[in-house]
Formats: C-alpha cells, sequence, structure tokens
C-alpha cells in the first residue's frame, strides 16, 4: 500500500493508510512494533505528519490493534447457514488461517503489546469477549455461569497457543488441529456438565 510523496488523501484516508501500513509490516517483520520513522517513510509523508493523524506513537499502536482485532472478527464470524458444530470449525480454520498469515503480527500483539499497555489489554480482552459469546450462543449455559464461564475462557487460551505451537513446529496437519481444538472444546464442555448445540 505504498503511496508516493505529494499524493493528497482525506484525514481519514491517510488514517487508514497508516494504519493498513503498520498491519502489513508487522504480519512480516519482528515482533517489536515497527518504528514509526519507517511507516513515515513508506507512507511517503514527514514523520511530524504522521503525528498530526495519530498525536503520539501509543495511539497510532493502539489504531493498529483494534484494527487487527476487528479484523481477526471479522475473519471468524459465524456463517448462520452452518451447524453450530460446522460453525466452530469453520471459526477454527479461519482464526488458524488468520493467524499464519500474520504471525507475526499476532505474536507481537498477543506476547507483547498487550501485556504492556491497559488500553490494549483492554482490546483484547473485548476481542476474547466477542469470541466467548459466540461460543456461549451455541451452549446450553450462560456466560454468568462460572463453570462454563472458565472452560471457555480456558479453551480460548489453548486455541491461542495451540495454534502458535503449530505454527512454530509445522509437525502435523492443519485439518488435525482444527479437529483437535474442536473436541478438546467439545470434551471440556462435557466434562463441565455444559451442552452445545448440533
Amino acid at each position: 500500500m505504498q503511496t508516493t510523496r505529494g499524493q493528497r488523501l482525506t484525514r481519514a484516508e491517510r488514517r487508514r493508510q497508516l494504519v493498513e501500513l503498520g498491519l502489513e509490516m508487522l504480519s512480516s517483520e519482528p515482533r517489536e512494533l515497527v518504528a514509526l520513522d519507517r511507516i513515515s517513510e513508506v507512507a511517503g509523508i514527514s514523520r511530524g505528519l504522521l503525528f498530526h493523524y495519530f498525536p503520539t506513537k501509543r495511539d497510532y499502536h493502539v489504531a493498529v490493534v483494534e484494527a487487527a482485532c476487528a479484523r481477526l472478527l471479522e475473519r471468524t464470524e459465524p456463517d448462520p447457514g452452518l451447524s453450530p458444530t460446522e460453525q466452530l470449525r469453520a471459526g477454527l480454520d479461519a482464526f488458524v488461517e488468520f493467524v499464519r498469515e500474520n504471525e507475526e503480527l499476532y505474536r507481537a500483539l498477543i506476547r507483547g503489546a498487550a501485556g504492556a499497555d491497559a488500553e490494549l489489554e483492554a482490546l483484547f480482552e473485548r476481542t476474547r469477549g466477542v469470541i466467548a459469546r459466540r461460543v456461549f450462543e451455541r451452549l446450553d449455559a450462560a456466560e454468568t455461569e462460572p463453570v462454563a464461564r472458565n472452560v471457555v475462557r480456558g479453551w480460548i487460551g489453548y486455541v491461542e497457543e495451540s495454534t502458535l505451537d503449530w505454527l512454530r513446529h509445522a509437525d502435523f496437519d492443519r485439518r488435525a488441529l482444527v479437529e483437535l481444538q474442536s473436541t478438546a472444546l467439545e470434551s471440556m464442555l462435557a466434562a463441565s456438565g455444559t451442552i452445545i448445540d448440533r
């Protein structure tokens, strides 16, 4: 998404461009959030002008993380035409694919930035909350039920870590990973006495 100097963009277009550049760079470059000098250079604007769109470096990083979380939720949106079990597997497959395509970005977000900033942590918590609610919509249990809540939230953490481990080693089939993740939720729910709709 490179632009040449002098190209006139509206404020909203320039903000979107800068966020998109952050997402692109973080998807392929090392873990630390990309330097603003590099973003400015690729966008064809001065570093000072970047601060016209994002008052601080932190504001920029929050906007990039927010966009990444929105993109993840969009990619994993359940298809109402599928059964609950098929929705779960399709959502897991989309999640694994999103992380595979954006591994450095995802590692940076989940391991780095999230623990360093309360606002970033809140973004991750909201994103995980949406994923948890999607699961609860298919369950014979309320999100306020302590054991069911514990199972679903723990399972989300398992999915995140098992996906990163699978990407690190790539030593078994992706379909087997999705099946394992799906079966893990069903087994944990069954052990807790919670039923998932079929």
